[in-house]
């Protein structure tokens, strides 16, 4: 047995930075809470390397995937078949895990994989390494319940969750949204599950003083957009624009974060319509928890990660969900908004009268006071090095043992 454990964590990433995001964030903590743990990330995302990588972890990176608009997957880049496409990254992540050993495997979200691409990979760790802990991580939210149900059917993932993964890993509050009644979850994979809480997600590197003075705004209101990716978001990113258009002179800052994933031809576009001394544009940063701690409102879509950081700084925010292919976005937005923690707006009522009208009245209120469970991370760590077998005892040093010589018998 291995003394320093190793763990492979699958994130599929085919659209957006979530899985990725979140999946580093876990490596970060793992790294932090167990001590000469080796890990390795299969990843597809287009920009895994703009993050940095904490200690002990390396990535093998996967043909890109992309999701369309109406929910299929397609190769992103190369000039490959979808089947051909998954054909190349299931070998991928099989060769990963016999080679490196895993004694955990960790997976977002996609407990099958996309399309199945995991499945041979569980199959083989369960028949030649059955000591290889399985564990499934589980956001707050998946979709709408009947969707998801009939997703989870589709992919076989409730006989997954009974019989292949040894536990669940929630990473959201039942007494928010209840997963095992909204998806009914049978009372077996209700037992494997854990609730983890949010992920605390503030770690900065820079001061609020240092971040406003960047941006050479001084003491005046701050409101940091975001969409994430910037994969999608455009309701959002036209909308604030046409705000923008409207209102010569504004009582606040703009820091637009359009995302990596937004093509060039159309932030240039964006740029030129809000050319203008109180809006700033950035295409990424790898610390956006800074910029958002110096906010004075935060405005972005309703992605996990997003609100967890937001949760976590306890900022002045408005979700614009996402509302279509899945319904994940709407439904946390709703439940935050109830909760009296963030407030929503939907994507066709962004109207720039409206939109103002919003932001005016969320910087006039008190910061809001988050009582979720938010020690996700501490959760996490703590579940897998419970799961993690015993180092194996350190070989006794080479004695030279003298011959043995025979024991006479007496009759």
């Amino acid at each position: 047995m291995k003394n320093d454990p190793r763990i492979l964590l699958y994130s599929h990433d085919t659209f957006g930075l979530g899985h990725l995001r979140r999946s580093l964030a876990i490596a970060a903590q793992i790294a932090q809470d167990i001590p000469g743990a080796s890990q390795l990330l299969l990843t597809g995302s287009m920009v895994a390397g703009a993050f940095d990588l904490p200690p002990g972890l390396d990535m093998v990176k996967l043909p890109a995937l992309t999701k369309r608009s109406d929910g299929r997957y397609t190769a992103r880049v190369l000039p490959l078949t979808l089947k051909q496409t998954l054909n190349w990254r299931e070998q991928m992540i099989l060769q990963a895990a016999i080679n490196f050993e895993p004694d955990l495997l960790l997976v977002d979200k996609a407990a099958a994989g996309v399309q199945g691409e995991l499945l041979p990979t569980l199959r083989y760790l369960k028949a030649w390494s059955p000591q290889t802990r399985l564990v499934l991580g589980m956001r707050d939210i998946e979709d709408a319940p009947a969707a998801t149900i009939r997703e989870w059917r589709a992919n076989g993932v409730p006989a997954l969750l009974e019989d292949v993964y040894d536990q669940i890993l929630y990473y959201g509050q039942r007494s928010v949204f209840d997963a095992v009644a909204q998806y009914g979850m049978s009372d077996v994979a209700a037992g494997k599950l854990v609730e983890c809480g949010y992920l605390r997600r503030a770690q900065h590197t820079r001061l609020p003083a240092d971040v406003r003075q960047e941006l050479g705004i001084g003491e005046q209101p701050l409101v940091v957009v975001t969409v994430g990716g910037g994969g999608d978001g455009h309701e959002l990113i036209n909308g604030y624009l046409q705000m923008l258009s409207q209102s010569r002179c504004l009582p606040f800052h703009s820091l637009l974060v359009t995302g990596p994933l937004m093509t060039d031809e159309r932030r240039d576009l964006l740029e030129q319509m809000a050319d203008r001394p109180d809006v700033t544009f950035m295409k990424f940063t790898p610390d956006l928890v800074s910029y958002m701690r110096a906010a004075d409102l935060v405005i972005s879509m309703a992605g996990y990660n997003t609100t967890c950081e937001i949760l976590s700084l306890q900022k002045r925010a408005i979700l614009v969900p996402r509302v279509k292919v899945r319904q994940e976005q709407k439904l946390r937005a709703s439940h935050l908004a109830d909760l009296g923690l963030t407030r929503q707006l939907l994507p066709h009522q962004l109207q720039p009268s409206r939109l103002l009208a919003e932001i005016e009245r969320s910087l006039a209120l008190p910061e809001p006071i988050v009582n979720l469970n938010l020690d996700g991370l501490n959760t996490i760590t703590k579940t897998i090095q419970s799961a993690l077998p015993a180092p194996a005892p350190k070989a006794s040093p080479v004695v030279s043992w003298p011959a043995l010589k025979p024991v006479p018998v007496y009759a």
